[in-house]
């Protein structure tokens, strides 16, 4: 849990190169393995360039389980860089944390990722810990009130509890914008302001009020210079998404023939949209780390229990990666979705959004009996005055 805030920093793709430091202040990392089988003959450790998708590698030998990094780099902001056992990335495996200049001992146990920490260095990793402490204990709450007796029967109590879970990434999200606000000059203040306004999950006014206070000497570094780069960068991606997703949208117009298409469900077993012939089918693409597709299933389930007596049905397409299956099956069960899931495990590469021109998510086609597409991106009360025109 403690590593999952983390987790949002590197999918925004915000981790700053160590090479780029002006000063000269050298880390050291001492690892140690417990209970790791099979022991790993490397450690690799991985950052990615500011505003790139290039990697800096490193790598060091393990020794009777143990290894160490010294040397060579050098940091002077705390920086996110993430410890694997391959060169190859592994979400699920991965340990991702803030290094900082100084020593750093890691004892990991069963796995890289069930970690701790002590050291002159581990003062930036507890920070981020201190964030992430409300919504430690916001999920702690929740999940002991999914353990109560009430909570099986109770409707209100479950409406609530699914409301709390699904605003967990915006609180998560709003606890890193107000601890950075409030401690500007803690060590990883001025990464973790890198981290949130690349990421383009705060609006402008937020933005503009933590770059105004970073430090002077980050203002003037490389990663100041990364920061102030990123408004140009996001409105030229703006502006190419803006113009893919106009060509994408011709692909499916209304009133063409739906393309048919075959993914696995949970259980891995072969469903294709044909299958579904005969009924009004709502094809909807989502996934589960998606805020807005998770607080538009709500609206979905209301309509599937109202219509789904009257020819109507839901096809949920996700656009989970094989790393995140857990995942989806967990946003499946605590969304209370009871309509065919299906999913490659190929993220935004899935096949079926490729044939159809998904360029954002969520986005859904409502197709006829007949395979027909007969309108698009029903949200909101649209779905219900859509399917209550057709299905009455």
């Amino acid at each position: 849990m403690k590593t999952k805030i983390i987790a949002l920093f590197a999918a925004a793709l915000c981790a700053v190169s160590m090479d780029s430091m002006a000063q000269n202040q050298p880390f050291v990392i001492n690892g140690k393995l417990h209970n790791l089988s099979p022991l790993p003959s490397k450690i690799y450790l991985t950052e990615l360039l500011p505003g790139t998708l290039e990697k800096h590698i490193d790598s060091t030998l393990v020794t009777n389980g143990t290894y160490q990094f010294k040397g060579g780099l050098t940091v002077d902001e705390a920086v996110a860089v993430t410890l694997s056992t391959a060169v190859k990335a592994n979400p699920v495996k991965d340990l991702t944390l803030y290094l900082d200049k100084g020593e750093l001992n890691i004892a990991s146990e069963g796995e890289l990722k069930n970690f701790k920490l002590s050291g002159s260095a581990a003062a930036a990793q507890n920070q981020v810990i201190e964030i992430s402490n409300g919504l430690v204990k916001e999920k702690e709450e929740l999940k002991r009130i999914t353990a109560t007796a009430e909570y099986q029967t109770n409707e209100k109590m479950q409406a609530d509890v699914l409301k709390r879970a699904n605003a967990l990434p915006a609180k998560g999200i709003y606890d890193m914008y107000t601890f950075i606000k409030n401690n500007p000059s803690n060590r990883i203040s001025p990464f973790t302001t890198y981290a949130l306004v690349s990421s383009g999950f705060i609006g402008s006014t937020f933005q503009d009020t933590l770059v105004n206070q970073l430090p002077n000497h980050v203002k003037t570094d490389k990663l100041g210079q990364a920061i102030s780069r990123i408004p140009a960068m996001r409105d030229s991606m703006l502006k190419a998404a803006l113009a893919k997703r106009k060509v994408d949208a011709g692909k499916i117009p209304i009133g063409s023939k739906a393309p048919d298409f075959t993914e696995n469900d949970p259980h891995n077993k072969p469903i294709s949209l044909s299958s579904f012939k005969g009924k009004y089918v709502l094809v909807d693409f989502w996934a589960s780390w998606c805020l807005p597709c998770r607080q538009e299933n709500p609206n979905v389930l209301k309509a599937y229990n109202k219509y789904k007596d009257k020819g109507f049905t839901v096809l949920g397409v996700s656009l989970d990666s094989e790393s995140a299956k857990a995942n989806w099956l967990k946003a499946i069960a605590s969304d209370a979705l009871p309509w065919t899931q299906i999913s490659d495990l190929k993220g935004w590469q899935n096949q079926a959004a490729q044939l159809y021109g998904v360029a954002s998510i969520p986005q859904n086609f409502l197709i006829d009996p007949d395979g027909v597409v007969i309108a698009t991106n029903l949200r909101g009360e649209d779905l219900h005055t859509k399917l209550a025109s057709i299905l009455k």
